[in-house]
């Protein structure tokens, strides 16, 4: 049993995926999961410093771009291999092409973007004379690393299609919510290049009718994860609390993936730190023999006593290591854990038994330079005004 690349077979009625096909969302997308970053040591995983991550390659950066205000008018074979886009302009990912240039940001409430060009458009139909295309092209080198890729993209508004060296890769639609796939049996030894087809409004634009400012593009960050044939592949952390507070358990659902079908027997343990220190006097552990099927689930348990409490005022956080070993080879994944109790008794809401008043704001994603692909810094200006001025909820 292998991987292989993906067979495409174009939707029955005849139109495209992104147009009168609200069913289809997804082509040979990978299950959504927990954004988990493999680590190579220890330290690192503490630090929990994805970027410097020796198994992420960032693709953000200088694209190649074409902008149409439709589909008809997209050049309609650029993700070929041999497709000159020497004279193309650059673009900045992530970003907007409206705020780098091409179309124009537009704000609208109640009534639909395109409300004015096709008053007479009805659901499940997209636009189709003014609906702008942004073809993205960009080459990448992953030669020395064996084991699997898998390729990232954080956020793209609306739908997109994807290709790998001329090969139809996958489609996807969800705006906001990330989408991966499996690049590993596209890649060639050497340069390999990456082609992006984003459409501005598609069918399932009819659901985000809402008060804000309509941008287009891949506004979150792209990168290729190198991974080891077998590695762990999503972790859910469901912390729970005593009565009393006097101690915690936190339930960890691990799923593996095993690339290669091998049957090797391998070991996970998870491990609670708090300021870089050891919380379990011993890692909850397991192990087990794989079946030789692409994904294995398993279970962890960890008791944590006098456990240090998250609230707003004091948000407390630990750090939770899951360690792989898989003969010689150990991989390492972390990510952040709060311990706190919430219940709704006596009409009140209460945090770790304590009533709490919701002092709360609606905020979308954005900033006035670059719209929804926000920075780090400017995410961080915007948390710190918050709670300067006592806010403890964000819808």
């Amino acid at each position: 049993m292998t991987h292989s690349k993906y067979i495409y077979s174009p939707p029955k009625n005849g139109y495209p995926e992104w147009n009168n096909n609200p069913e289809i969302f997804e082509l040979n997308r990978l299950p959504a999961r927990a954004t988990l970053t493999p680590y190579d040591e220890l330290s690192a995983a503490l630090a929990g410093d994805r970027d410097a991550s020796g198994r992420k390659i960032s693709l953000n950066g200088q694209w190649k771009f074409c902008f149409a205000e439709n589909y008809a008018s997209a050049p309609a074979d650029f993700y070929r291999a041999d497709y000159d886009v020497s004279g193309w302009r650059d673009i900045t990912v992530p970003g907007h092409w409206q705020l780098q240039g091409w179309d124009y940001p537009q704000y609208t409430n109640a009534t639909y973007p395109w409300a004015l060009k096709e008053p007479k458009l009805r659901p499940p139909y997209a636009p189709s004379g003014y609906n702008p295309v942004g073809c993205y092209v960009r080459s990448f080198d992953v030669s020395g690393h064996s084991g699997p890729v898998t390729l990232h993209f954080g956020a793209v508004e609306s739908a997109f299609y994807v290709w790998v060296n001329g090969d139809f890769l996958g489609f996807s639609q969800d705006s906001f919510t990330p989408a991966e796939f499996d690049v590993t049996p596209y890649l060639v030894e050497g340069e390999n290049r990456l082609a992006v087809q984003v459409f501005r409004w598609s069918d399932a634009s009819w659901l985000e009718d809402q008060d804000f400012w309509r941008l287009s593009g891949i506004f979150r960050e792209v990168y290729l994860e190198l991974q080891s044939p077998v590695h762990i592949y999503d972790v859910f952390a469901k912390p729970a609390l005593n009565g009393d507070f006097s101690s915690a358990t936190v339930d960890v659902d691990v799923v593996l993936r095993n690339y290669d079908f091998t049957n090797d027997r391998v070991s996970v343990s998870a491990q609670l730190y708090f300021d870089g220190e050891p919380i379990l006097k011993a890692p909850a552990k397991t192990s087990l023999d794989l079946s030789g099927e692409e994904t294995e689930k398993l279970n962890l348990k960890a008791v944590v006593d006098a456990p240090r409490l998250w609230s707003a005022e004091k948000p407390d956080l630990y750090t939770l290591v899951l360690t792989l070993r898989d003969g010689d080879k150990i991989e390492f994944v972390s990510l952040r854990v709060g311990l706190r109790s919430f219940v709704v008794k006596d009409g009140l809401m209460q945090i770790n038994g304590v009533p709490v008043m919701l002092k709360g704001v609606n905020r979308h994603d954005f900033t006035a330079d670059h719209g929804r692909a926000t920075t780090y810094e400017e995410m961080l200006v915007s948390a710190k005004l918050m709670k300067r001025h006592n806010i403890n909820a964000v819808r």
